[in-house]
């Protein structure tokens, strides 16, 4: 069974399947259709060129399939069709589905186009088994003895709750963001002091500051030692971690902030 990984940028070297109808992507009949309109292009092709290559290798293809698949309106494509066009124009299946983004499986399950590719490759043992380790750093993955339904359900729940916290007209990525975000070492810091959920920091540092605890962290810092001289860059990261706690303390629900345990 497939493992959520991190989330978040970079989308084109991620391998996991979210169940989740949160993440937008495209069919794979939408996305071979991108595809196979540039292997057109490129080959300067007409539609029925593509169609009558189509039926010698025993597609019953017509110029109008082509131009469904190239419109989008094909969503899906059958194996069958994926390995005899893979085989008419000389494409690894794999190499239909380049790029960065998403692969809408099901109406509740996406792929990252990286799964697609290595899956297709033939050789995804490797990727399909990794979890990355930032996501399950999460307190409530941390412990998990396996993936079971319920570590997928706190997961979609930790989204659904981004998106609502962020409010109706925040894209969808700023909610996967933040759930990522989370997951960081300065996050979880922050809100062991302040005794509040992980996602409550990084929610109310991307709505205060518009980025993560650690991006505005780090962008202090690094303005501060260019104007301010401070003994080290441990005093100076101390330093600001502690303005930026009591920044975000009045947005919080929180206990009593604490000294003990993970340090700044």
């Amino acid at each position: 069974m497939a493992k959520p990984g991190r989330l978040g940028q970079g989308l084109d070297s991620l391998d996991f399947v979210i169940f989740s109808s949160m993440v937008g992507g495209k069919g794979l009949g939408q996305l071979l259709g991108d595809h196979l309109r540039l292997i057109r292009e490129e080959r300067n092709l007409s539609h029925d060129e593509v169609a009558r290559q189509a039926r010698a290798v025993g597609l019953p293809w017509s110029r109008a399939t082509v131009l469904a698949f190239e419109s989008g309106q094909r969503k899906s494509v059958a194996l069958e069709e994926l390995i005899l066009l893979s085989y008419a124009f000389g494409v690894e299946p794999a190499d239909w589905f380049v790029g960065k983004g998403w692969a809408k499986l099901t109406p509740d399950a996406r792929a990252t186009l990286a799964v697609i590719r290595t899956m297709l490759a033939g050789s995804p043992t490797d990727q399909w088994t990794r979890i990355s380790k930032r996501m399950w750093d999460l307190p409530e993955f941390k412990h998990a003895p396996g993936i079971v339904g319920a570590q997928f359900e706190k997961l979609n729940q930790r989204l659904k709750r981004a998106k609502q916290t962020l409010g109706p007209d925040a894209p969808t990525e700023a909610a996967i963001k933040a759930v990522e975000a989370a997951a960081g070492q300065a996050e979880v810091k922050a809100a062991h002091k302040l005794r509040v959920d992980p996602l409550d920091v990084s929610l109310t540092a991307f709505k205060l500051w518009g980025r993560s605890f650690t991006q505005e962290r780090d962008r202090r810092i690094s303005e501060a030692i260019r104007s301010v001289s401070f003994r080290s860059f441990q005093a100076t990261r101390g330093h600001i971690t502690r303005v930026l706690l009591k920044e975000l303390a009045p947005k919080l629900k929180k206990g009593p902030p604490i000294t003990e345990g993970p340090g700044t």
